[in-house]
């Protein structure tokens, strides 16, 4: 399940200069989101299961929600991942998580808390060496936008990374 940045916030990503690095994959915007939970390989007999459980998690929300992106770009999951941080969809997340679960449930090893981020670029298989990760950490960048929707999303392997396709469109009450 994914939260896509509005159309603004997404001409502002695209003037970031990320430069190149050697060992380092851009991530272009028709990629940019955030993922509120990760499914992994889910048969196509779950998928209405599943739209009926987002629309629970839907309900249960006041609204649409503020996300605010930034202050700035950082490094995570073992310096592979250059990232913006995204803050205010911790319970919208959490609704997700619950209502899914049941559908999808999460194996022994529960993933982590939910780390909301928007992804900027990444290591191709390897760690990216400090000089190329030192001038794309910090680079100051802050957005806010309300998100009204959010998307079952899937994902298909390809040799620029991984394509991503909106399945189901689920709107937030107004």
């Amino acid at each position: 399940m994914a939260v896509w940045p509005d159309e603004s916030t997404q001409q502002r990503l695209s003037a970031l200069d990320l430069g190149s690095a050697p060992g380092l994959r851009v991530v272009g915007p028709e990629q940019w989101h955030i993922t509120l939970r990760f499914l992994g390989e889910v048969d196509d007999d779950r998928a209405i299961a599943l739209v009926i459980a987002l629309g629970s998690a839907a309900a249960s929300m006041p609204g649409a929600v503020p996300c605010r992106l930034g202050p700035s770009t950082a490094w995570f999951s073992g310096d592979r991942v250059l990232q913006i941080p995204a803050e205010g969809l911790d319970d919208l997340a959490a609704a997700v998580r619950s209502t899914t679960q049941p559908v999808v449930p999460e194996g022994i090893d529960r993933p982590p808390a939910f780390q909301g981020h928007l992804t900027l670029a990444r290591s191709k298989g390897r760690r990216v060496d400090a000089s190329g990760r030192a001038p794309r950490a910090g680079i100051p960048f802050e957005a806010a936008f309300d998100v009204g929707s959010f998307d079952l999303v899937g994902s298909e392997r390809s040799s620029q990374g991984p394509r991503y396709s909106t399945l189901a469109r689920v709107t937030l009450p107004e």
